[in-house]
């Protein structure tokens, strides 16, 4: 068996030396180009690296935190871990990936992240050749919580919603929206404040009015982090105020009918004239009879008018002028049912009964 001779092994040896002291002192220790970002409570990794690739087992490997003084986070030395001048905070929070030393990866795990961890910190590494290098790594800990949102009363027609968040930081922004997505305008500025542990609590109230869905959600976010938490609520339609709508389209309906009626009265009662079926007496009843009739009608209908305009000036319901046209176009329908000769015979003219249900329109819209 042949054996290379004594003084080939040490020159393979010293070659392979100064092969790696030239790679080491060309080396240079890499840091993340932004600052990292986690929430706390979470674990995170702060990167730190050689480049080239090079073992960095046998170096030294030493993170601290920089703000407002050094303190020890973790230490790597000879082959291991020597964590005795170790932090108390950071005990047992803190590892490297001993498995990725040899490719040159000295990355520090930090786990269950606390507000307090936000700072600066160091990646520090004396190579075989005694040489310093490192690099900084900037953490920023943000925290978030769920709003909660609770029903605070009613107000005019609609109700009042609160939403409140706290635990979050930086300093978030809460706005409301209604199903599609659109924002709500609030009820003033949000409230906020500040507790002893630097967390900001929020708090933001909104009146709504009943929907088609009456879902409304509340958003808080916050930009710095890129974080935001949503909740949403359905208020059941009997929390909302009774409005007055259903007994106006009432007397409005009254009005119709009474003024159908009475027409369709007087049509009938002119035919049966010239027929001589009735008494004069009875012909002037009847005429009378349908008149009271026919100012009811009106009277109610004015009733209804007014009072919707007096409502008009005093709420802003989203889909009153929707109802009201669907009242509107199911009163004409009525009446072409009702009394089809009459509107034959144009004693009653469809559009004028309906020219007043557009005057009543036009209240809603000025």
């Amino acid at each position: 068996m042949k054996t290379f001779p004594t003084s080939a092994a040490w020159c393979l040896g010293i070659l392979f030396i100064s092969v790696s002291l030239i790679t080491t002192g060309s080396s240079e220790v890499v840091g993340p180009a932004d600052r990292v970002i986690t929430l706390a409570g979470d674990d995170i990794i702060l990167p730190c690296s050689l480049k080239p690739n090079i073992s960095a087992e046998d170096m030294l490997v030493e993170w601290t935190r920089l703000n407002p003084k050094a303190e020890n986070v973790h230490l790597y030395r000879s082959g291991r871990d020597s964590n005795v001048e170790q932090v108390p905070s950071y005990r047992r929070r803190t590892s490297l990936f001993h498995e990725e030393l040899k490719n040159g990866n000295v990355s520090l795990k930090l786990t269950r992240v606390t507000l307090s961890d936000a700072g600066s910190y160091r990646c520090f590494i004396l190579t075989l050749t005694s040489q310093e290098k490192e690099t900084t790594v900037q953490l920023f800990v943000g925290a978030v919580s769920q709003p909660v949102i609770s029903i605070d009363g009613t107000k005019g027609w609609g109700v009042v919603l609160k939403c409140e968040s706290g635990g979050w930081f930086p300093e978030p922004e809460m706005e409301w929206l209604d199903s599609s997505g659109t924002i709500l305008p609030a009820d003033g500025p949000p409230e906020r404040h500040r507790d002893s542990e630097g967390l900001y609590a929020v708090r933001r109230h909104v009146t709504v009015n009943q929907t088609d869905t009456n879902r409304f959600t509340c958003r808080v976010h916050q930009q710095e982090i890129n974080h935001l938490k949503e909740t949403e609520i359905h208020v059941p339609d009997d929390v909302f105020p009774k409005s007055l709508l259903g007994l106006i389209v009432g007397l409005l309906i009254a009005a119709a009918v009474g003024v159908i009626a009475a027409s369709a009265g007087v049509y009938m009662l002119s035919k049966h004239i010239k027929d001589d079926v009735f008494p004069k007496l009875q012909v002037g009843l009847i005429v009378g009879l349908l008149a009271a009739g026919a100012a009811v009608g009106l009277l109610a209908a004015s009733a209804g008018v007014i009072g919707v305009y007096m409502w008009r000036k005093h709420t802003e319901a989203d889909g009153l002028q929707q109802q009201l046209k669907l009242a509107q176009k199911q009163i004409g329908e009525l009446c072409v049912k009702v009394c089809p000769g009459v509107f034959q015979n144009k004693l009653l003219n469809i559009n004028n009964i309906m020219g007043f249900f557009y005057s009543f329109q036009f209240l809603l819209s000025d």
